[in-house]
């Protein structure tokens, strides 16, 4: 197992890494919309729902994995009202074809962010 670690996503914030690396297939571990630049978190649902999934790009990008060969990304959102905006972001992010996907309501996220994303993809070499 190989840690993958990048500036251009938010550092871990406890004892985990942002991603690991075993064989071909990288899991990355649960992203909210903290930017790595400054630690801020943006007040916007869509503003957090882009920087999430900007993260776990960015992340996945680290480890060598191009969007069209993320597997499984699973979404954690603590409304569902938001399923509809997330969904739409999330349809300019990937494409055909998409990745499986779940994604659940949660009573409450680190930070009180309003979603967390964590994704399995494969590497290309």
């Amino acid at each position: 197992m190989i840690p993958v670690r990048t500036e251009k996503a938010p550092l871990p914030a406890g004892p985990y890494s942002q991603a690991v690396i075993s064989d071909k297939l990288v899991f990355v571990s649960g992203l909210i919309p903290t930017d790595p630049a400054d630690g801020k978190i943006p007040e916007g649902t869509d503003d957090q729902i882009r920087l999430t999934l900007q993260n776990v790009v960015s992340v996945l990008s680290a480890a060598g994995v191009k969007k069209g060969h993320v597997i499984k990304v699973s979404i954690y959102l603590t409304d569902m009202n938001d399923f509809a905006l997330m969904n739409s972001i999330y349809a300019k992010t990937f494409s055909e074809p998409y990745p499986a996907r779940t994604c659940v309501g949660v009573v409450s996220l680190p930070k009180n962010v309003k979603i967390m994303i964590d994704a399995v993809g494969e590497m290309d070499h």
